[in-house]
C-alpha cells in the first residue's frame, strides 16, 4: 500500500533530503537495488544519501524523479 506524502514536506537539510528519499523509496515498495538502476545512483551511494550524506542537486534530481516526487521552490513567508 502506498502512502501519500505530505504536500509540503519542508527539506531544509541533506538529512531531510535523505529520509524523503527513503520514505518514499519504501512506500512504492522499491528497494534500494531497484532505485539504483532505474536513477543510475549507485547502491552504496543511496544509502549513504538516505542516511544524509550530501549529494549535488543533480542526484537529488534523479532520485525525486525516479520516485515521482516533484521539487517546487517557493520563497519563504
Amino acid at each position: 500500500m502506498s502512502v501519500a506524502l505530505p504536500s509540503n514536506q519542508l527539506i531544509g537539510s541533506p538529512q531531510d533530503a535523505g529520509r524523503l528519499i527513503q520514505s518514499r523509496r519504501r512506500d512504492v515498495g522499491m528497494t534500494q537495488e531497484l532505485l539504483s538502476s532505474i536513477s543510475g545512483i549507485a547502491q552504496p551511494n543511496l544509502s549513504k544519501i538516505e542516511r544524509g550524506w550530501g549529494a549535488n542537486l543533480e542526484t537529488y534530481l534523479r532520485l525525486f524523479g525516479a520516485l515521482g516526487v516533484d521539487l517546487i521552490g517557493q520563497p519563504r513567508s
